[in-house]
């Protein structure tokens, strides 16, 4: 019954901070949306950065947990280096085109808890819900190193910036309508995977 009431506290939160972005929304507004009390609300989250951090590290769970039932991080070595790598790019498209919702969210969430002036240590909750696709990076760097199949000579954190995190920061972009001249509810996978294919020429290793 707890687990049930803390399930339905996130995703009645998250869906209100989809539609109407974290500042604005109340504590009260997440708890008459949920069902339950301010008192019980507050029992669970008694701020609204900490039930903001939950909200983001339950939903970035939710999705990863998905990703990992279907590739485990145990096949990281089953294919070359540069393949995984291509899927990685691949689920951020991916995201853009079925999980919007969550790209809206994790860039407003990234605003919010900076401006708000989040400690580390109220991080680790969300941080640990990262450890799959964290260690999946990780992994497929060194396997690069032994297999070759794209470029190692720029350290991981750079590589991986430059990388990964620039193809999720374009998508959340275009998720989110912020591209000049966009149009509503256009699809732009076609130009995400232009930036995809340029990623990719970067990443690959040239004779």
């Amino acid at each position: 019954m707890k687990d049930n009431r803390r399930k339905a506290i996130i995703n009645a939160a998250f869906q209100i901070f989809v539609e109407k972005k974290i500042e604005p929304v109340s504590m009260g507004e997440v708890a008459e949306a949920a069902g339950v009390g301010r008192a019980t609300l507050f029992r669970y989250y008694p701020n609204k950065l900490e039930l903001v951090i939950a909200v983001c590290a339950a939903k970035w769970k939710e999705y990863l947990d998905t990703l990992d039932a279907r590739r485990p991080l145990e096949s990281i070595g089953d294919i070359p280096a540069i393949d995984r790598f291509t899927f990685t790019l691949d689920s951020y498209i991916d995201m853009y085109r079925h999980h919007k919702d969550l790209l809206q969210y994790n860039d407003n969430f990234n605003h919010y808890v900076t401006h708000e002036g989040v400690k580390e240590e109220q991080l680790e909750e969300f941080h640990a819900s990262l450890y799959s696709v964290d260690t999946r990076l990780e992994w497929m760097y060194e396997k690069a190193k032994e297999d070759h199949t794209f470029r190692t000579d720029i350290p991981r954190e750079e590589f991986f910036r430059v990388t990964v995190h620039t193809m999720m920061t374009a998508c959340t972009y275009y998720a989110s309508g912020f591209i000049w001249g966009s149009e509503d509810n256009k699809d732009y996978t076609p130009e995400l995977l232009r930036i995809k294919e340029m990623i990719l020429n970067y990443a690959k290793i040239t004779e």
